[in-house]
């Protein structure tokens, strides 16, 4: 298995073959948020930080719109499949995981594996984006609603989530 994923290239690939515009609330700017996100969960919930950071960049990349478009993370996971072996490698449970995470991101609330929760939560955690603030009862993992219930009550307004979140230490 190769040792080493070369995320930049990965990212660059992935960046020059969307199909949204060139700039999307489901964009490099988000990929990144989520990466930074699941690195900040990862610790606190044992999720497998390979798949959290790939996750971070298959998630939306096959998004077609910004709306409404409920297959798209379907079509990460498609994508990622074409790629395996390819731009990474991963273990069959790590790439389940990966594939799962991808799938259900948009539609599932928690499925009680660590990894994929934690991926669920990096993305919940970047909903400021779009002037959501997370909601503690809506994370999947007990340090992601933890950090929503603080956003809560220290009255973070959604738009300052991101500088919030870059306060604490990764």
């Amino acid at each position: 298995m190769k040792e080493t994923i070369d995320f930049s290239a990965l990212q660059e690939f992935l960046e020059n073959q969307r199909s949204t515009e060139y700039y999307s609330v489901h964009g490099l700017e988000h990929w990144n948020q989520v990466e930074y996100n699941g690195l900040l969960l990862a610790p606190h919930t044992g999720a497998d930080i390979l798949v959290v950071r790939l996750f971070s960049l298959f998630h939306d990349s096959r998004r077609l719109n910004d709306h409404g478009d409920p297959k798209h993370g379907e079509r990460g996971a498609v994508l990622a499949r074409e790629l395996r072996n390819k731009m990474f490698e991963l273990s069959d449970e790590q790439f389940e995981w990966l594939c799962i995470a991808c799938e259900k991101h948009t539609h599932t609330h928690l499925t009680g594996n660590p990894t994929i929760d934690t991926c669920f939560d990096a993305d919940r955690l970047d909903l400021g984006r779009v002037g959501i603030l997370p909601h503690p009862a809506k994370m999947a993992t007990v340090y992601g609603a933890k950090l929503a219930q603080k956003l809560q009550e220290e009255k973070v307004s959604p738009y300052h989530v991101r500088e919030w979140l870059s306060k604490l230490e990764v």
